[in-house]
């Protein structure tokens, strides 16, 4: 039977402290951006291309999205969007729920479509290109 000598704790230490570190970095940056209600925005893309860019507002709009790919319907309410419609074999992006923060998608695979909450008025964050190899 072999036994976890000091070097091991040691080097369990660093790793959980290297990825707490990252997790930290990355909670830190995505919390502290500021915005204002009715400032975000929501992209809809289908395969890959944009569709609609709507604005995410209090006032109540419905989004009905019918594509050789398959049918959604999507809420935008309470400065927030939400799929309440989905012909897919499982519904699983009903179940993402209501988005309002940026960063946050909702997913549906078999219709191809992708919506993501974005602020405009943001520089960017991680999304810029880092560099070109």
């Amino acid at each position: 039977m072999q036994t976890i000598k000091r070097g091991d704790y040691i080097i369990v230490l660093l790793v959980l402290l290297v990825a707490g570190s990252i997790f930290g970095l990355k909670w830190f940056n995505n919390h502290n951006e500021h915005y204002q209600q009715g400032e975000l925005k929501a992209r809809i893309s289908i395969n890959g291309q944009e569709y609609k860019t709507v604005a995410l507002t209090r006032e109540e709009q419905v989004i009905d999205i019918k594509t050789e790919f398959g049918h959604n319907i999507l809420k935008v309410f309470d400065y927030g969007i939400q799929m309440t419609y989905s012909d897919a074999p499982l519904r699983i992006a009903l179940e993402m729920g209501f988005i309002s923060k940026p960063r946050q998608q909702i997913i549906c695979i078999p219709a191809r479509l992708m919506v993501e909450v974005f602020n405009p008025a943001s520089s960017g964050g991680d999304d810029e290109l880092d560099a070109i190899i």
